[in-house]
Order: C-alpha cells, then structure tokens, then sequence
C-alpha cells in the first residue's frame, strides 16, 4: 500500500486533518481553484481519485427490486492523507491556495512542507 502521509512530488502540499468520503466533483472544484490562484508555470499533482461508485435509488421508490444506478464517484479521505501537491510556486501564493481550496473542501485542510 502506498504511504499517502508523506510528500512525493512536490515542494508543498495540502493534507486531510479528518476523515470523510469526498466525490469526484468536489475533488475537480478544489483542482479548478488551486490552478486559478497558483497559474499556469506551477505544478499540481492530485494524490486521490474517486473510484468508489456510491449507488442512489431514486426518491418515491420502494425497497426491493436490485441495487440502484452508479450516482458518483467518490473516495475515502484518511487524516493525514495527502490530497494535492504542489511545485514552483512561492510558500505564500501555496498558502493562499491552501486557503481557498479549505472553502470548497468538506474537510480541515493542513499544510505541509517538504524538509
């Protein structure tokens, strides 16, 4: 199993602090506003991707009769899990980055460093 808490690729990153199951369009939310703040020039790594299909019976339908049609597609979070990393981009736009991803992102984001 790969280790998810550590930095792989890049100079920064943004780490899960909780746990929770995030869907596909969340994650491409969060990626469409890194690369707004952090451009064209930096790098952007994303370390999840939804393959977990979540099935939905439709409303006004009673018990029974199978499993429901594939709704989305999402992923388990773990604390501590690393979600997205970044590379040549200065410390403070990254932290501005951090910022906006955490109004988009259902859970407590952290930063992280590569020492």
């Amino acid at each position: 199993m790969p280790n998810t808490t550590q930095l792989r690729y890049g100079t920064y990153g943004i780490r899960a602090m909780a746990s929770k199951r995030v869907g596909a369009a969340t994650i491409e939310a969060v990626r469409r506003t890194l690369r707004r703040k952090i451009k064209k020039t930096a790098r952007l790594w994303i370390r999840l991707s939804a393959v977990v299909p979540v099935t939905r019976k439709p409303l006004g339908i009673r018990m029974g009769k199978g499993k429901g049609v594939i709704d989305f597609y999402a992923t388990p979070v773990r604390p501590g899990q690393i979600i997205f990393e970044m590379d040549r981009v200065p410390r403070k736009v990254a932290l501005q980055a951090l910022t906006a991803a955490q109004h988009k992102f259902p859970v407590k984001l952290g930063f992280v460093e590569w020492s």
